[in-house]
């Protein structure tokens, strides 16, 4: 049995978001180690099915080892892949518009981090990879480290790690590999230490931001996430639910951003000075969900205690509206 050991964020309290009743169908995007998926097909009993995707094949590989004997009752389908692909799975198996539950965990794992081989992680030194899938063909950490010029370096920082001195980071970089290509986490951890000093004490690593921006450039994160909820609605069926956990700020602005939208709390993009009713406002917006909570749920203090990477995880949850 393939090992991808992982501790989940959030875990009961994502699935019970979801409202996933006996013989329901519901999708994990992130399936990781399984941690969600398991209490999935518990709620779903005793014939619910999940689709359980996941772009990482060792997780996919753990993922099949674990739940071989719900893969053969046709009750858990894994699927190697990115979650933009969710409508071609979901295609597949014949679940559009009938999914009662659709989550994703954007956190990446712990066998992630810890192996030092991925990568993604500089408290372990290793080859700067960073992808999701490595069988993927995209391009390195190293590659972008190496290769950007500084304009797009200090943009991914900025953007991407909302790192403040993004612009003496991708200086710094361009001037240490003229001389000596940049090709080890400790590498460039290194260097940001030394470049990134601040005046305040902070128990944050320097590299933070830095390893942060380069994970979401290698691995098209905000993409992959902004694809999902372009598709993830039309998939539910109504009174279905979209819970997502995420562990930053660009992302959870993404998903609040979206969920606003849906449940017609966006921008107004009418003029103020057409003379229409607030009724009348409200039937041309196109609202098609309803936000379960107006503030996202976090880990409590002992969930914290037992696992310092929950720190940052905020779940939102929405609710595709009946009508």
């Amino acid at each position: 049995m393939e090992s991808f050991n992982h501790i989940t964020v959030l875990e009961r309290r994502l699935v019970d978001c979801m409202a996933i009743k006996p013989n329901d169908i519901a999708i994990d995007c992130t399936a990781g180690g399984g941690g969600h998926t398991a209490l999935m097909l518990e709620a779903a009993e005793p014939s619910g099915r999940i689709l359980a995707i996941d772009r990482d094949p060792h997780a996919i590989n753990a993922i099949k080892s674990r739940f071989g004997h719900f893969i053969s009752q046709g009750r858990l389908i894994a699927c190697h892949g990115k979650f933009s692909s969710i409508n071609e799975f979901a295609s597949n198996s014949h679940v559009t518009g009938k999914v009662q539950g659709i989550c994703a965990d954007l956190g990446f794992s712990s066998p992630q981090v810890d192996n030092s081989e991925r990568g993604f992680a500089f408290s372990h030194d290793g080859p700067l990879d960073m992808r999701m899938d490595p069988s993927s063909g995209c391009p390195t950490a190293e590659s972008i480290v190496n290769e950007a010029d500084e304009a797009d370096l200090s943009r991914i920082f900025r953007d991407l790690g909302e790192e403040p001195k993004a612009k003496a980071m991708a200086r710094a970089i361009v001037k240490a590999r003229s001389s000596k290509a940049i090709v080890t986490t400790k590498q460039l951890a290194d260097l940001a230490s030394r470049v990134l000093v601040y005046g305040t004490k902070s128990k944050t690593h320097p590299a933070t931001r830095i390893f942060q921006a380069l994970r979401i450039k290698v691995n098209n994160e905000l993409g992959e996430l902004e694809d999902l909820l372009d598709k993830a609605m039309s998939l539910l069926q109504p009174g279905g639910r979209l819970a997502i956990i995420s562990f930053h700020s660009l992302e959870d602005r993404l998903v609040k951003s979206r969920f606003r939208e849906w449940s017609g709390l966006g921008p107004d993009l009418l003029p103020r000075d057409i003379p229409l009713t607030n009724i009348e406002i409200d039937s041309m917006r196109q609202t098609c969900g309803s936000i379960i909570k107006p503030f996202p749920y976090i880990p409590d203090e002992e969930e914290c205690r037992a696992n310092p990477r929950a720190r940052s995880a905020k779940l939102r949850v929405i609710e595709k509206l009946t009508q």
